[in-house]
């Protein structure tokens, strides 16, 4: 294959193993590349284009999953033409589109090249699109249930949202603003955001065994925020960063806007598996590691204690840096405690430390922080002050008065119990009802989801469509996998946190019908690909 006509352009915000690839299957489609012709091995992609052998491996799983290439041991990656599928892939595409690309005609028909990946639907739009074709197929079903039980958002429940607290929490906020001091408060503040309020947080962070100064702490416009700040201040088109997989939508999304490469990682029983990172780092000099370690997102599994110490010896001796996502801490099942953070394991300042409260009191309250050191967080600051001059004095003092009432820890508590019950009846029912069926699913501990893997043989796709006519949505889970996968294929994400235990044994009953009506299959082995034993 010639290389010529290779484009790369490393200041776009598409990941280069994604433009890598679109150019080989353009290849295909123009006829240049024909039915087994082979393609060059990875490293002449390197000497050629100066790409990374992670860019050329991602690409080339790309062009595999997608059907355009074929491997055979020893001898190298074939070409292979589309599938006859991809044309019907393509108009249910453009036909998505019509509304935002404004170039959809009924009457015209859908020729022409497959859209590329940039115009194709982000990981969240899928998301909602999953959605709306399960509530569709539900009511189309004549024989559907009264009730349409949703088990994929990651949600907490409503019912324990504290309103009331919080609108009082935001009138007595809006007095300290009135006279004197508090109306001189509201002009443009610090990048860092409210001092008084990082103040209080530097205490409030002490559970998870950290101690930093109020001058360590950034206040961001959330968690999204937070990435987005990191991903604009430290990384750029072509950086590498290892990523669990699967993991947070949110991030992948953010990091992929920038055109990052990932090194994915397995997970196992105990969390990340750091003897495939140590593998992994042994090949490649990665700039940062994405972890959310405890209550991780989407299977609920927790890195154990030694494990944390070991990866932070891990990140000291290949030089690189951790960074944190703690959302969930506060709801870890197994003992009504929090789990020391990553980042109280860390004397050195490797670890960038996330914070959220959306979870803790409700989603819309888009409030959270970056603990780093300084250093880093004089670079956020600088970014942030850019991009935001500093986060809602008003929203900041409203949650300083919320959360640091004596309720709050009250409602967290609460939190926690209401939280772990529902963990336990979906657990329960899973392995009364899925667990004969040969499914698995992760050894979830925390959060408000876990990882279900399906038999050989059934596929996530076919399975939420199936459940969905039964009045049950759940989310195939290759949207949360940062590369494409084979092991994406045949797991979903089930979450439980709004639904309630006759919801969540309700909605497993009808999960075991509708696999029993994809057809029995044999019991899948805890040995083979997936996570961890379901019982």
């Amino acid at each position: 294959m010639e290389f010529d006509n290779i484009r790369l352009d490393k200041t776009a915000n598409e990941p280069l193993y994604r433009q890598l690839a679109e150019n080989i299957k353009a290849a295909v489609r123009r006829g240049d590349l024909r039915e087994g012709e082979r393609l060059p091995p990875i490293r002449a992609w390197k000497e050629s284009l100066g790409v990374s052998s992670v860019t050329a491996t991602q690409a080339y799983e790309v062009l595999k999953e997608e059907g355009f290439t074929s491997g055979q041991v020893g001898r190298g990656t074939f070409v292979r033409l589309p599938p006859a599928a991809e044309a019907v892939q393509t108009v249910a595409t453009l036909t998505a589109l019509r509304e935002t690309i404004g170039n959809y005609s009924p009457e015209r028909p859908e020729t022409g090249p497959v859209l590329p990946d940039y115009l194709r639907a982000s990981r969240s739009v899928q998301v909602q699109r999953y959605l709306e074709t399960a509530l569709a197929r539900y009511r189309a079903n004549p024989s559907r249930p009264d009730d349409f039980l949703v088990m994929t958002s990651g949600s907490p429940a409503p019912e324990l949202f504290a309103v009331r607290r919080w609108k009082s929490a935001m009138a007595h906020a809006g007095e300290s603003f009135e006279t004197g001091a508090g109306a001189f408060q509201l002009q443009y503040g610090s990048p860092l955001g409210d001092h008084e309020t990082r103040v209080w947080l530097a205490e409030y962070l002490r559970r998870f065994g950290l101690h930093p100064g109020a001058d360590e702490i950034l206040l961001t416009t959330g968690s999204q925020q937070a990435l987005d700040l990191l991903s604009r201040t430290f990384m750029g088109p072509g950086d590498t960063v290892l990523m669990e997989s699967p993991t947070y939508i949110s991030a992948l999304e953010i990091f992929e806007g920038r055109g990052i490469s990932w090194l994915p990682l397995p997970l196992d029983e105990a969390g990340l598996d750091l003897d495939s990172l140590e593998r992994t780092l042994q090949r490649h000099k990665p700039r940062l590691l994405y972890t959310v370690p405890t209550s991780q997102s989407p299977t609920g599994l927790t890195l154990s204690l030694e494990r944390r110490s070991r990866l932070l010896e891990l990140a000291r001796r290949y030089d690189f840096f951790i960074l944190e996502d703690d959302t969930c801490n506060e709801f870890y099942y197994p003992a009504a405690r929090s789990l020391p953070a990553l980042a109280s394991f860390d004397p050195q300042g490797r670890v960038i430390y996330l914070k959220s409260f959306s979870k803790l009191i409700f989603p819309a309250l888009r409030f959270g922080a970056i603990v780093a050191s300084g250093p880093i967080l004089d670079k956020l600051a600088e970014a942030k002050g850019i991009f935001d001059r500093s986060t809602s004095l008003p929203l900041t003092r409203s949650v300083l008065k919320f959360a640091s009432h004596p309720a709050f820890e009250r409602e967290l508590a609460l939190a926690r119990e209401v939280y772990a019950e529902r963990q336990a009846t979906l657990l329960a029912a899973l392995a009364e009802r899925l667990g004969p069926e040969g499914c698995l699913w992760t050894r979830c501990e925390g959060g408000f989801s876990l990882l279900l893997t399906l038999p050989p043989g059934i596929r996530a796709d076919e399975f939420h469509a199936q459940a969905a006519g039964e009045g049950v949505a759940v989310l195939p889970a290759a949207v949360l996998y940062p590369v494409p996968s084979h092991a994406a294929e045949n797991t979903l994400r089930v979450s439980f946190g709004d639904n309630t235990p006759a919801s969540l044994r309700e909605g497993v009953e009808r999960l075991g019908r509708a696999l029993r009506t994809l057809g029995q299959r044999s019991p899948r082995s805890a040995s083979g690909p997936g996570f961890v034993a379901a019982v």
